[in-house]
Parts: C-alpha cells; structure tokens; sequence
C-alpha cells in the first residue's frame, strides 16, 4: 500500500467516524425529545363543568371531613351497579346501605391520590377510567389501604350526571 493510499484511508476513517458521531448525537437529541414531550403530555381532564363537580363532590364526601354515604345515595343512578374486584357485584340500595355502615362505624379516607387514565364524553355519557389510591382511618386507627383501576360510567339526566356503574380492579400496593 503506498502512502496516498493510506493516507485517503485514514481520511475516509475519520470522515466515517465523524459521520457516526453526528448521527449520534441526532439519535441522542430525539430520543430526549421524545422523552420530554412523553412527560409533558397532559393527563386527561374532565372538560365538562358539571360532571367536574359531581365527580369531585363524590370524591369528596367519604374523605376525612366529607359529607359521607348522602352523596352517594343523591348521585348514583336508580339502575346503579358496582362490580369490584371480579367478585362483588351489587346494586344501588345494597351499596348504599353497606356504605352508610361504613361510613356510621366511623371508616373514612384519609388520603386519595387519582391518576386519571382516560375521560370519554358522548352526549349525555361518560366513561373515566383512572388508577387510584386510598389510605384509609377507623376509630382503632390507620386500616390498610386501597390501590386499584377504577372505570365510572356517568350518564346525565335532567341536566344532572349520575353515576350508573363502577368497575374497580385491585393493584398490588407499593407501599
């Protein structure tokens, strides 16, 4: 091999390395991207006002100074139905019953954290999904908590959202 050949060798080497380094750090700067407009993606939110407040007011009335079991026996549906954890199906009045139990004998919620995962509005329906958990307080202290998934179907009837059903999944807790 002669000393230009060699030469323009070493040459192309180097042009091909550089060449690799640019395409590195193209490959380094949209991965990043992707990266921050994942985390900036916003959650869903519920977009309509009064479903906002229902959902909230429900939320609201089984935590640690709520108004309890009423809220629920105003918001849900004459046809309501809750089916949690694959195994306990009930409907309106027997869900509302052992909730006032709960809530007389002195359970509340002491903390909820909701990750909203998805809020279908169409028409006079909705359907939101999210991952939620609960730690809860009884008389005799701290119980053991909740974490699960969570799917409400809400419908509205004379300009009111009522919930008609709720299907609750448990997680394995982390904590």
């Amino acid at each position: 091999m002669q000393e230009g050949d060699t030469k323009k060798l070493v040459d192309s080497n180097i042009a091909h390395d550089e060449k690799e380094h640019r395409m590195s750090k193209v490959i380094y700067v949209i991965v990043s991207l992707i990266f921050l407009f994942e985390g900036a993606v916003a959650a869903p939110e519920i977009t309509d006002a009064s479903l906002r407040q229902a959902v909230d007011e429900l939320s609201a009335s089984t935590l640690v100074g709520g108004e309890g079991w009423q809220a629920y026996d105003r918001l849900l549906h004459p046809e309501y139905s809750r089916w949690a954890m694959g195994e306990v199906f009930e409907r309106r009045d027997k869900f509302v019953k052992s909730l006032e139990a709960w809530w007389n004998y002195g359970m509340r919620v002491a903390r909820r954290d909701v990750e909203m995962v998805a809020v279908d509005i169409v028409g006079d329906l909705a359907i939101i999904r999210y991952k939620t958990t609960e730690a809860f307080v009884s008389p005799d202290g701290p119980v053991e908590g909740f974490s699960g998934y969570v799917s409400n179907i809400w419908i509205k009837g004379d300009n009111t959202w009522f919930l008609l059903s709720a299907e609750i999944s448990s997680i394995a807790r982390s904590d």
